[in-house]
């Protein structure tokens, strides 16, 4: 009886401990190499670092969580044939992407809210540090021989601005219809997405939908969804929208969708994400008509 009543104490005490945590670290990784491929949307690794800075009972201010949410992102973007030196067998562009993002967002309750941010960077094979990271990746840990890079997208400074809508409703007792509908406009992207899916689990809010610090609990969700994007201009795939300054000739798609399925295990203050995409083809006539890659991210709350 002694030991029964010290465990519930001290499950009762890690309650207390990790609902009032408002703060994480944490590292997103995108990569297709779990699916024996090395092209498109090849790599993509997000530090983050994030802050409640206003809790429900700070006061009677309608937006009753306010959090702040800082990234250093780098994606890269390969063609299918890494190997060729030649523009005319390159199926998709080489581009990398580096960047600092910063956004704040504010929620009514744990599903309903709203985000502002913005995102500022360079592009460039040198200048992303693109080029040196997945060659020494692939020549050191996975002993390949290194990607010609020998034609990308140019080197430019951009910044960007985004802005976030976030909802969820409970369609019975276990599940969750949630959305997250977002804009982004800026030199780098211009592109308008709606994220909509199933929830499922014990996780209260919209875990799947960045780092939410507004209801933290241990505990396992399922999402199945997918994620739809009309772009007007993407930099990573044409160049710039104000000059000629893409060497290649290729098309991209405006309309792309990528099918997620996924889940979230919390054991605070750990937390771990697994999600598998499956995107539609960003480039006409690519020689692939999808692409599978996958998300892992790990959270440490604070």
């Amino acid at each position: 009886m002694f030991v029964r009543k010290c465990l519930v104490l001290f499950h009762l005490l890690g309650i207390i401990t990790f609902s009032s945590a408002q703060k994480y670290i944490g590292l997103n990784v995108d990569n297709d190499l779990y699916f024996k491929s090395d092209r498109y949307y090849t790599s993509g690794i997000f530090v983050e670092y994030g802050k409640l800075t206003k809790k429900s009972a700070d006061s009677l201010y309608k937006w009753n969580y306010i959090s702040k949410h800082w990234t250093i992102g780098q994606e890269i973007n390969t063609p299918s044939l890494g190997s060729t030196s030649l523009i005319s067998r390159m199926d998709y562009p080489y581009n990398g992407w580096l960047y600092l993002g910063y956004r704040q967002e504010f929620f009514q309750n744990p599903d309903f809210g709203y985000g502002l941010g913005f995102q500022i960077g360079t592009t460039g094979a040198s200048e992303s540090l693109a080029k040196f990271f997945q060659n020494t990746y692939h020549v050191n840990i996975l002993n390949l021989d290194p990607l010609t890079w020998a034609v990308s997208i140019p080197q430019a400074f951009h910044i960007n601005i985004n802005g976030s809508f976030f909802w969820g409703r409970f369609l019975t007792t276990k599940l969750k219809w949630v959305n997250h509908n977002s804009a982004q406009l800026g030199s780098f992207r211009n592109t308008f997405k709606t994220r909509i899916g199933i929830q499922s689990g014990s996780i209260q809010g919209l875990p799947f939908f960045g780092n939410r610090l507004e209801a933290l609990q241990n505990g396992i969700s399922f999402f199945l969804g997918t994620e739809l994007e009309y772009s007007l201009h993407d930099y990573s795939l044409t160049g710039s929208w104000l000059k000629d300054n893409n060497p290649f000739s290729l098309i991209p798609n405006k309309f792309r969708n990528i099918y997620q399925v996924g889940f979230i295990y919390q054991s605070l203050p750990w937390k771990a994400n697994i999600m598998l995409n499956r995107s539609s083809n960003y480039i006409k006539n690519q020689n692939y008509s999808s692409h599978f890659y996958l998300k892992i991210s790990l959270h440490f709350f604070i």
